[in-house]
């Protein structure tokens, strides 16, 4: 069966040219705005909130711990707190269940209710508030090495490497849009549904093959790009869960993480309510 590709190419081109120039044009400004949020967002939020709390979690005197969770929740609660950047209602709430859970904790010093305390401030908000930190450091300084390694070329050499870049990014992007393409056609072309010309699929498969031989060959003078501007020490295989399947990765990490197995809870500050509080407590 011979297939007449000239008459697809108009269909594929005018496909090709919508999606790369919404990947390239309209999407220029939100990028923008996610950056200088994201900015904005890692130096009033995410960095100072994720030191506090590594300090706290590392600390090992209880007292001192129970002193710094004092000025973390007084700080993060106070009218001008920039919590709400955290950008997740779901967190927000339990962040105040949280401190509710706290002061409870306060009022009754129960060492049931300091472990669940301590549990969610660490494996809940800490993981989160992680997770956040590493994203946004991640996002704005992905590109530093790699132009920071660019400045140091000849112009030629700069011209090199920016082209070999430009056209790997592209060709992933025309990758994926190749794959959809196969998928859709091919889809409804098993279910006779004429959406797309009839034999259209193979030529979806043919750019397909064509479009990821190419993103192969280009790994290789794209291999210092690749290598600048992978952040993770990680896994490949985390990575791309990481970058295009976040929540599979986060419920998929979180599945094994039981409550009951847990043992890192460090001891709560035994106050002596009716002492002296100069006195040193045994367990400091």
């Amino acid at each position: 069966m011979e297939i007449d590709y000239i008459k697809y190419l108009p269909v594929i081109a005018a496909i090709l040219s919508v999606v790369l120039g919404f990947m390239f044009g309209t999407r220029t400004k939100k990028n923008d705005r996610l950056m200088q949020y994201t900015e904005e967002n890692l130096e009033k939020l995410f960095s100072p909130m994720y030191h506090e709390m590594l300090k706290i979690i590392s600390c090992e005197k209880p007292k001192e711990r129970e002193e710094l969770i004092d000025v973390f929740f007084v700080k993060y609660l106070a009218s001008d707190t920039p919590i709400y950047k955290i950008g997740s209602l779901e967190l927000l709430d339990t962040f105040y269940e949280l401190n509710d859970s706290y002061n409870k904790f306060k009022r009754e010093r129960d060492e049931e209710i300091w472990d669940e305390f301590f549990y969610n401030f660490e494996c809940v908000i800490f993981y989160k508030v992680n997770e956040g930190y590493r994203n946004s450091t991640n996002l704005l300084y992905r590109d530093f090495n790699w132009h920071q390694y660019i400045q140091t070329k000849p112009y030629w050499m700069k011209f090199y490497f920016e082209s070999m870049k430009f056209l790997y990014e592209t060709i992933k992007g025309v990758t994926v849009i190749s794959l959809l393409l196969f998928y859709f056609s091919g889809c409804f072309s098993l279910f006779k549904i004429g959406l797309f010309p009839k034999d259209f699929w193979l030529l979806s498969l043919a750019f397909l093959g064509l479009s990821a031989l190419t993103m192969l060959i280009l790994l290789v003078p794209n291999a210092q790009y690749i290598s600048l501007t992978s952040n993770s020490k990680q896994s490949f295989t985390r990575k791309v869960m990481r970058k295009h399947f976040p929540k599979l990765r986060a419920n998929w990490d979180g599945l094994f993480r039981v409550k009951k197995d847990y043992d890192k809870v460090p001891k709560m500050y035994k106050k002596q309510l009716f002492k002296d509080e100069s006195v040193r407590d045994d367990n400091e």
